[in-house]
């Protein structure tokens, strides 16, 4: 595959951002950029530019051996008459028979538009079309290279390319010349070849808006354990909360010296803009081990991707970004935004983000977290955490008949449920019925390590025998669920031996029944039912 055709790759849906002001000197760094010679380097490292970057990444290589190369992403589109770019590709091909530089734009517009557009910059230019649908404009055929004979003078080039980007709205508009016609370049030390600039040193970050930016997203990016009393004194900016406690599935409380995580998560009313960053959620973590705490953590998630994350923040601080959206090194210390944040997918259809800081312990050190409630007051939206998670599941876990009891005591926690005549998700092959009725629950409800959507029971026939199987839906595969059972109880399941207690239980730890069982998306009880018991149904558990 040809370097240029390796393009195909490299884009990525930018979401629709406020353009830079058309600025004199963006337009005339982009008529130099026309002439597709070594001076435009030049102009970019002299910060003459209104070009901010936002997200620095490598070119993808894996699609082309022997090239090299770097992309930047903007931190706002850049207006150069009636083009707007967003962003920046260069790399380099010396693993092939011509080696060749190729650097250029990305636009915000359809190849056609974009070629168009230079053609009446550039009087008597004309486009050609080219494979791919590509449109290829040569530049001054008719010059002899310079000084480098290794290249056949058939080989020399030097070309304007135009090509769709992944997006067909948005198109690259790419300089590509072979090797002679870039004699300006400085050579590498090590491998004495001539090398394109540093893209990051190419493009520094983008200029901090004259205007004061929100005090909780200033203290918020600096990573410090005093932002929670900005966020608490500035709460009255965020709608009413939902507020869930949750803990880690890995937590063992019954092996002491085990590193034990403990959650909240701040669900707003509605989404919140801050600075560019639209939250929809607060999340905050403390991490524990022998009784003391260690580490902390606290996180934004946004609705918007990682890519648009990083844009905002860059456009008010001034910050870049790595392609694995931590600070550039060298921006650490430089900007108002600490290397502590970082930035990640979060999982969700619409491509949503977390923006969290985990600070070192040096700068925790005898920090207390506040809880949600603290910072935000008293949760007004519901439905309500779980009260007593612990003993609702281990009665679970021991196919205990207290469970129910627990049950009728939070049913609050499972807020408004949906009666559904079918099995769900869960459903076991060989079950001699579907169950009769299972409850889905309005929101996912966290117990003690598990996250649970849902209950069902049913009588089942095993053996010849009649049995009730009851117990909780999760979206947890069988693994996972086992795995959580095994940390919180401290014990482990062994083949043809059953629950066996984990060395580093202490008195505390106890062993699950031998009635539990797991599934996809399924824990709970196989138990015997006697004759002529009348069965409560389920519904009637969740009854209010």
């Amino acid at each position: 595959m040809s370097a240029l055709a390796a393009l195909f790759v490299l884009s990525s849906a930018i979401p629709a951002a406020s353009s830079q002001p058309s600025s004199g000197s963006a337009r005339q760094v982009f008529g130099a950029f026309l002439a597709c010679k070594a001076d435009i380097f030049s102009l970019l490292g002299g910060d003459r530019a209104d070009f901010g970057a936002a997200v620095i990444g490598p070119y993808d290589w894996s699609m082309s051996d022997g090239v090299t190369g770097q992309t930047i992403a903007f931190a706002a589109p850049v207006d150069v008459g009636s083009l707007s770019l967003t962003g920046y590709v260069q790399f380099e091909a010396v693993g092939i028979a011509v080696p060749h530089f190729t650097w250029g734009f990305e636009v915000e517009r359809r190849v056609s538009d974009v070629a168009k557009a230079i053609e009446a910059m550039l009087p008597g230019a004309r486009f050609v079309a080219k494979d791919g649908g590509a449109l290829e404009l040569k530049l001054d055929a008719q010059s002899v290279p310079q000084g480098d004979a290794s290249v056949a003078p058939e080989d020399s080039y030097r070309k304007i390319v135009v090509r769709q980007a992944n997006d067909p709205s948005r198109s690259f508009v790419m300089c590509d010349a072979s090797k002679d016609r870039m004699a300006e370049l400085t050579t590498d030390e090590e491998t004495g070849r001539r090398r394109l600039p540093d893209a990051e040193d190419l493009f520094p970050p983008a200029r901090r808006p004259a205007v004061k930016t929100n005090h909780v997203l200033d203290a918020f990016v600096a990573c410090k354990p005093s932002f929670f009393e900005v966020l608490k004194a500035e709460r009255r900016i965020f709608p009413r909360v939902r507020i869930e406690p949750w803990e880690s599935p890995d937590n063992a409380p019954h092996i002491p010296e085990a590193e034990k995580t403990y959650n909240e998560t701040v669900t707003f009313e509605h989404l919140v803009e801050i600075g560019g960053l639209r939250i929809v959620r607060f999340f905050q973590r403390k991490t524990v081990q022998s009784g003391e705490p260690t580490r902390f953590a606290w996180a934004l998630q946004v609705a918007q991707t990682p890519d648009g994350a990083a844009r905002a923040i860059s456009a008010q601080y001034g910050a870049r970004f790595t392609d694995y959206w931590s600070l550039v090194d060298k921006d650490v210390g430089a900007t108002p935004v600490s290397q502590h944040l970082t930035l990640r997918s979060y999982f969700d259809p619409d491509e949503q983000a977390t923006v969290t800081c985990a600070p070192d312990e040096a700068e925790t050190k005898d920090f207390r977290l506040p809880e949600a409630a603290e910072t935000f007051g008293w949760a007004q939206l519901g439905p309500p955490p779980v009260g007593r998670g612990n003993r609702l599941i281990n009665a679970l876990l021991q196919c205990r008949a207290d469970f129910f009891e627990a049950l009728g005591e939070e049913k609050n926690a499972f807020g408004k449920v949906a009666f559904k005549q079918a099995a769900g998700p869960y459903r076991k092959d060989g079950d001699a019925e579907r169950a009769p009725m299972r409850v889905a629950f309005e929101k996912p409800v966290y117990a003690s390590g598990f996250t649970l959507t849902g209950y069902i029971q049913r009588r089942v026939n095993v053996a010849g025998e009649m049995k009730l199987r009851w117990g909780f839906q999760s979206p947890d595969g069988m693994s996972r669920i086992e795995r959580t059972t095994e940390r919180r109880t401290g014990s482990v399941r062994v083949s043809g031996k059953g629950w066996l207690f984990d060395l580093e239980t202490d008195e505390t730890g106890y062993t699950p029944s031998s009635d539990l069982e797991f599934d996809e998306g399924f824990l709970g009880c196989t138990t015997p039912l006697a004759s002529g018991m009348e069965l409560l149904k389920s519904g009637d558990l969740f009854l209010k």
